[in-house]
């Protein structure tokens, strides 16, 4: 499997207006990675979906995703938001990560899988907490590599 996040998928941001904006950055991040085709229809299987159920897991974690045509592979960009953001979570807390994930129509079962080990690996609190230490961009692909290497370790399994 290919590396699902690069170094510029990973963001520390001090703030974002609102859920709308964090999902527009982060969908702008993934279409420099070039894996969306059509950014704007990718953002709007993301919105669309947040409609119908927020992707706020809890415990200040949000995964926004959506499978799509126009996307060409799978990849995921990180936001850590310094300031925590309403996404409607189902915990009702305000969120500090953002897992977004591009998904190729094709793909589902991987995707079953790594949204799946990706939630395991976040529901730990010392996971959670080593993301939310990072002081830099770098440190937090640091942390992110670290816990993609678990996660597609345990894919291929």
């Amino acid at each position: 499997m290919k590396a699902l996040t690069t170094p510029e998928l990973v963001r520390i941001v001090d703030s974002f207006e609102d859920k709308n904006e964090c999902l527009e950055y982060m969908a702008n991040l993934l279409a420099s990675s070039g894996c969306l085709n059509f950014p704007d229809r990718y953002l709007s299987a993301v919105k669309g979906r947040e409609e119908i159920m927020s992707t706020g897991i809890g415990r200040g974690i949000a995964i926004p995703h959506a499978r799509d045509l126009t996307v060409n592979c799978m990849k995921i960009a990180v936001c850590r938001i310094r300031t925590p953001l309403n996404f409607n979570s189902v915990d009702e807390q305000p969120v500090s990560l953002v897992f977004m994930i591009a998904v190729p129509q094709n793909s589902n079962q991987e995707y079953m899988l790594i949204l799946r080990n990706l939630s395991e690996y976040l529901r730990q609190e010392r996971n959670r907490a080593k993301l939310l230490g990072a002081n830099s961009d770098m440190e937090l692909y640091q942390y992110v590599k670290a816990m993609e290497d678990i996660i597609i370790a345990s894919v291929a399994d």
